[in-house]
């Protein structure tokens, strides 16, 4: 014990104390979080416009449609009694009811959709995938096949043609050297001296003979020594009956043709005189007559050999074009199998729940203009006045139907012109009044909205008239507390609207990347008191950093 009474030793203990003090401090400051979060909830939110009132003695309540169109039902007259939301009017609304009916028809049409995403794909519709490339598989082996048989077809078709074309060459060529007889034998009677005439002729018989048969300086042969020649057009013939090809039957058809036209001309380079007689004159005719036709005959078979050429290319061209079909047929069969295999992706998810959202939004939009074609009684009270009858056209914010309330105080407060739009007539409003205290709660509802504004101290205002249960306690002049709800969401995304910033025209929100802060781009849609409906950018449960 007397260690512990030792000077030296309590100052140590000091030291040590306090040394464990400031190292809590240190090191527990140091590992206190850096920031506070607040996550995304689900819930309800409750739009609201606030406004003081004041009371006033119950006066007449005008009514009336903020759109123009024809009145197809007024269903009361004067001394009536009604309840609030009781129908009283209704203007002709048959095209926006086919709106509606069309909106809603799409909304079902996209949340089927949506389900069905979410399900991910049936067996069933595996089995049809399966199926359709099965199909695509079969028919593109039945296109490679039909393009085998066109390709087939066209082979022996081209053949058929030439090989026509080469038999009719062969025989213009005995019908063209006997028409070099026919000729010789006229040339000898006639034409073997050297006068102008008989040079002609023998220089057109050489080079009819040269084209033909091949040999030169046989312009006044005999028949014999013709008849021992094979060179020339005739001999192309041969090579091309010996040896098929396309390119010999081609060049045997071009030299054809000009041994023929060659002959031709020989032939009209005999003189018709009287000494050739009528047996000469008509043999002549004749050969002239079997040249012509045998030129025709061949200038035909080559023209159907053309003719093939184009028909076969044309088949051929169509059963490729098929194929090709087929295999884009068959990729997309099997890229659809597999995107069906795979499922949908988050990402194709949210885009359809976009879609259902913006359908509903439509529903919700053509529903409000629906309403808008329906007057309805905005308090329990008394018609007063009737101003138009079924069939009328009644123009904008016109009165239709005068009431008065079965109370006797009304409020009137001022709405400013940035909040006016959120204000319908009918709305239900919880009223206070500062005379009986915050406690004591009363139920109004809106029952008129001046269209006419209201300038106070240079600001834009629009009076409303509110009904409520009064009792013997309210007195005119007193001062009322109104909270007018204006619109209601159930089971939404929600974040306390400090949270939610402002930028560029855009909102954002501030949340955790590993041990950086990161903005992230959202939408919001309904404000409440508090809270912020949350659209699009964040999910249920997530972090959203909340400034110290």
């Amino acid at each position: 014990m007397n260690f512990f009474k030792k000077p030296t030793t309590i100052v140590i203990l000091i030291i040590i104390i306090a040394g464990a003090i400031a190292g809590y401090f240190y090191f527990g400051r140091k590992s206190a979080p850096k920031y506070e979060f607040t996550e995304v909830e689900r819930g309800d939110i409750t739009q609201t416009v606030s406004v003081t009132g004041q009371v006033k003695p119950a006066e007449s309540i005008d009514l009336a449609f903020d759109r123009s169109a024809k009145i197809s039902q007024i269903s009361v007259v004067v001394g009536d009694k009604v309840k609030a939301g009781q129908i009283i009017a209704t203007l002709d609304n048959s095209e926006i009811r086919a709106q509606l009916t069309q909106a809603q028809a799409a909304l079902q049409s996209q949340q089927a959709k949506l389900e069905e995403m979410k399900k991910g794909t049936r067996p069933e519709e595996i089995a049809v995938m399966e199926a359709s490339v099965t199909n695509a598989q079969r028919s593109l082996v039945d296109a490679r096949t039909n393009l085998q048989n066109v390709k087939n077809k066209a082979e022996v078709d081209i053949r058929s043609a030439y090989d026509g074309a080469l038999t009719a060459a062969a025989n213009s060529v005995t019908v063209a050297i006997n028409s070099l007889f026919v000729l010789t034998d006229i040339q000898v009677a006639h034409f073997l001296g050297y006068e102008q005439e008989s040079t002609r002729l023998a220089s057109a018989k050489g080079a009819a003979i040269l084209s033909l048969l091949g040999a030169s300086n046989y312009d006044r042969a005999a028949k014999d020594a013709i008849s021992a020649l094979s060179g020339g057009t005739k001999a192309s013939i041969a090579t091309a009956q010996a040896v098929t090809s396309f390119e010999n039957t081609n060049k045997a058809l071009t030299d054809m043709v000009d041994s023929l036209t060659k002959i031709k001309a020989a032939l009209d380079a005999v003189s018709i005189s009287a000494a050739l007689s009528s047996t000469e004159l008509t043999n002549l005719n004749v050969e002239k007559g079997a040249i012509n036709t045998e030129i025709i005959t061949i200038a035909a078979k080559q023209q159907l050999i053309e003719v093939q050429k184009s028909t076969n290319n044309n088949a051929i061209a169509t059963a490729e074009a098929s194929i090709t079909t087929v295999q884009n047929t068959l990729s997309s069969a099997e890229a659809n199998l597999l995107l069906k295999k795979a499922g949908y992706t988050s990402e194709q998810i949210e885009q359809q729940e976009a879609l259902v959202k913006q359908a509903r939004a439509s529903v919700m939009q053509t529903e409000a203009n629906y309403d808008k074609t329906i007057l309805r009684a905005p308090i329990d009270g008394t018609i007063k006045a009737v101003e138009k009858k079924r069939g009328e056209t009644v123009q904008v914010n016109a009165t239709i139907i005068s009431m008065i309330s079965s109370g006797n105080f009304q409020i009137e407060a001022n709405i400013s012109e940035t909040e006016i739009d959120k204000i319908n007539t009918g709305d239900e409003a919880e009223v206070t009044f500062d005379a009986l205290g915050p406690d004591e709660k009363f139920t109004g509802a809106i029952a008129q909205i001046d269209p006419a504004e209201t300038i106070v101290s240079g600001v834009v205002y629009y009076k409303i008239t509110i009904t409520f249960h009064d009792d013997e306690r309210i007195k005119s002049g007193m001062t009322a507390n109104l909270d007018i709800l204006t619109e209601r969401k159930e089971n939404i995304l929600y974040l306390p609207y400090y949270v939610v910033k402002e930028k560029n025209g855009g909102k954002y929100v501030q949340t955790i990347d590993g041990d950086k802060i990161i903005e992230k781009s959202i939408k919001t849609g309904l404000e409440g008191e508090t809270t912020i409906e949350i659209v699009e950018g964040l999910q249920e449960g997530e972090q959203v950093v909340v400034e110290k």
